[in-house]
């Protein structure tokens, strides 16, 4: 049993009463840890979880500080496979400053091979080229493209992602379109506090995952 679980803001006892039986533990973003999440976890749900962002990641430097620990266990535009299903991450928000879609932009319309559209591009052009917290909580094209480019590799059976597709009120098309393009069976998806269950064209399962007391399993 995989159990994933979104928007903990702070208060993880919920993930780690349910995560005992569990095979692994994926958060779907704004775990907004006020210590180290690794010690958040504890010992017995730390090494069996993965992660992305979500927006308030971001807010404060040491929400995003604080996962550090875990890095290496970061699903943004990666793969795992646990128990035979392959799950791939994409963390952070569309903030439109940094990647200029609205809920109606199609995949085809975005232009992925733009490098100045690019997070290093975006980084480098600020006045001293210093990163921000909120650059790795925010989705860059360069991003989408590095989906698609593992999935050309491999099979990715599960997308989870912070925002949401064109399933909810306040999704994104794109989204649709990207785990689509992908081939996934799934998306699991949190940020806006609601559970609800869906399907996307193309026949794909749409998870939609509350506060941490609302989580699904696969």
């Amino acid at each position: 049993m995989i159990l994933f679980a979104g928007d903990a803001h702070g208060d993880f006892v919920p993930v780690i009463e349910e995560a005992g039986e569990a095979s692994a533990v994926v958060l779907l973003g704004d775990q907004e840890p006020l210590s180290d999440l690794a010690g958040e976890l504890g010992p017995g749900v730390a090494p069996k979880t993965w992660w992305i962002y979500g927006n308030h990641d971001s807010d404060y430097l040491n929400y995003f500080e604080n996962h550090k620990s875990m890095a290496n266990r970061n699903l943004h535009c990666q793969v795992v496979e646990v128990e035979g299903v392959r799950i791939a991450g994409l963390g952070g928000v569309f903030r439109a400053k940094k990647f200029e879609v609205d809920q109606t932009t199609r995949l085809a319309e975005v232009d992925l091979n733009c490098p100045h559209d690019y997070r290093e591009a975006w980084i480098k052009l600020r006045r001293g080229g210093r990163a921000y917290p909120a650059d790795f909580t925010s989705i860059f094209p360069d991003d989408i493209k590095a989906l698609l480019k593992v999935a050309k590799r491999t099979r990715i059976d599960v997308l989870i992602t912070h925002e949401a597709p064109e399933s909810h009120k306040l999704g994104y098309q794109l989204l649709g379109d990207l785990a689509r393009a992908l081939k996934v069976k799934m998306l699991i998806h949190g940020h806006h506090h609601e559970r609800y269950s869906a399907t996307l064209d193309g026949s794909i399962r749409v998870e939609g995952v509350g506060m941490p007391g609302d989580m699904t399993t696969v």
